[in-house]
């Protein structure tokens, strides 16, 4: 079941599903009671009925027999005491108890019957629209017929409120249905919301997030699974963590034995022939690169393993832009900051400028650098866009470049020695700790426009 394109949830599924089992069977239900109902209804009063009408064609035929008996008069007796309408054939006469009734209301069929010698029943519609039931008999001894039209208006009074209760019944049956089956639903959704709301806590780096332990039958074996996966990921990711972290601990002291001795023989730069000169050069540009790299991770895994609070201080915001521009570029860059609501804005002074900053480094390497950085603040908000002049960034890949160690579509066309990819990887993380959000979108006219939104207080 789709909605709108979408999956329909499990509890809609079960309250449909409950729903149309209980419509379904509320209507087999009430057609199978009304039905018999009506059948029995109908014979017991089509027995009735011909019981009284051959009674009453015994006491007609009785009088009939007298020479002076009055037709009318008779009928219209026999009506009154039975509260049906009466209509005789007296050899080729017809006689009736009320004006409104006459040989025209016996149906043909039922006429020659009777006239062939049978007594039988018949219902038919009035002319306006009123269910009658009409019995015939044949009263030989006299040369008469007897016929009896007896009203079935209060049976169909009595059939309708039937129906009436019964649809009633089987509206309320499937809404009852459908109601129980959100209900089920919702029980068996409920022990799934502790397990969602575990996944989304290590999602977000709570990898010591467990399931507390369930004496239902159904569910240990499924909690037991997932907090074995969760201590599982945790070990993993722990080890992870570690090692890279040790390793790029461990990578700092030779490099910087190597950045010592560059520096040494750099002093000496000019007693070494031009070709050792030249690739002393890119050694130390290839270390200082790695330098970078090590520095990166160290600091990516201090934000895995949870180890990383923000120094809050407040900052004067134009100042503190001012500030980072100098440090990581020495182009021109038009600054326009406007503030709705002046007053503190609290941040991390130097991880808010080291996002910044690789985003700029990010645009120095591969887009020109930046030209415009704009910041608007409201009472809540503080919006950072910083504008380059590059080709700006596919949209495909507008997500991934925040990612580790991708370097997007320039990154790679830049070569190898462009970057470690890990620049606004970090960036993101550091946003990310100020409860913020970075993303990246084109710049009106050209470029790409990087967004970092942060709430005026961030303390983490």
């Amino acid at each position: 079941m789709r909605r709108f394109g979408r999956p329909v949830g499990l509890r809609a599924r079960a309250t449909v599903a409950f729903g149309l089992v209980g419509l379904f069977s509320s209507v087999a239900l009430a057609l199978t009671t009304y039905f018999v109902v009506r059948s029995y209804l109908v014979e017991q009063r089509v027995e009735t009925a011909e019981r009284q009408a051959f009674a009453n064609a015994r006491l007609a035929r009785n009088a009939l027999r007298s020479s002076d008996v009055d037709v009318a008069t008779l009928l219209t007796t026999i009506r009154g005491e039975s509260g049906s309408d009466v209509v005789t054939r007296l050899g080729s006469d017809w006689f009736a108890s009320s004006v409104a009734t006459g040989e025209d209301s016996i149906p043909r069929a039922l006429r020659q019957l009777v006239a062939d010698g049978h007594a039988g029943h018949q219902r038919v519609r009035a002319q306006g629209g009123e269910l009658q039931l009409v019995v015939g008999t044949p009263v030989a001894a006299v040369d008469a017929a007897y016929f009896e039209i007896f009203h079935l208006d209060e049976m169909e009074r009595t059939l309708g409120l039937l129906r009436g209760v019964l649809i009633v019944a089987g509206a309320a049956t499937a809404l009852g249905a459908a109601g129980l089956g959100r209900f089920a639903a919702g029980r068996v959704v409920e022990p799934l919301v502790p397990i969602a709301a575990a996944a989304s806590r290590i999602a977000e780096g709570e990898l010591d997030a467990r399931l507390v332990e369930t004496e239902d039958a159904d569910l240990a074996e499924l909690t037991d699974a997932f907090n074995a996966m969760a201590a599982s990921l945790e070990e993993r990711l722990i080890r992870e963590q570690r090692f890279a972290s040790d390793v790029s601990h461990e990578l700092r002291s030779p490099l910087a034995a190597i950045r010592a001795a560059l520096e040494v023989i750099h002093r000496r730069r000019a007693e070494l022939p031009d070709v050792v000169a030249d690739a002393i050069d890119i050694l130390g540009a290839r270390s200082e690169s790695f330098e970078v790299l090590v520095l990166d991770l160290l600091e990516i895994s201090r934000y895995d393993a949870n180890a990383v609070a923000l120094d809050a201080e407040e900052l004067e915001l134009e100042r503190f832009v001012e500030e980072t521009l100098r440090v990581y570029t020495s182009r021109r860059v038009n600054i326009d900051v406007s503030d709705e609501a002046p007053g503190p804005f609290v941040a991390d002074r130097r991880r808010l400028a080291q996002a910044l900053g690789n985003v700029i480094t990010n645009a120095e390497r591969y887009a020109g650098g930046v030209t415009d950085v704009t910041v608007h603040a409201t009472g809540h908000q503080v919006t950072f866009h910083l504008d380059d002049r590059g080709p700006g960034i596919d949209p495909a890949e507008r997500t991934a470049i925040f990612e580790r160690f991708s370097r997007g579509a320039a990154g790679r066309l830049a070569g190898a020695s462009s970057g470690t990819g890990l620049g606004l990887s970090l960036a993101a993380a550091q946003i990310k700790l100020h409860r913020g959000t970075i993303s990246v979108m084109d710049r009106p006219g050209g470029g790409a426009r990087f967004v970092v939104g942060l709430p005026r207080w961030s303390e983490g």
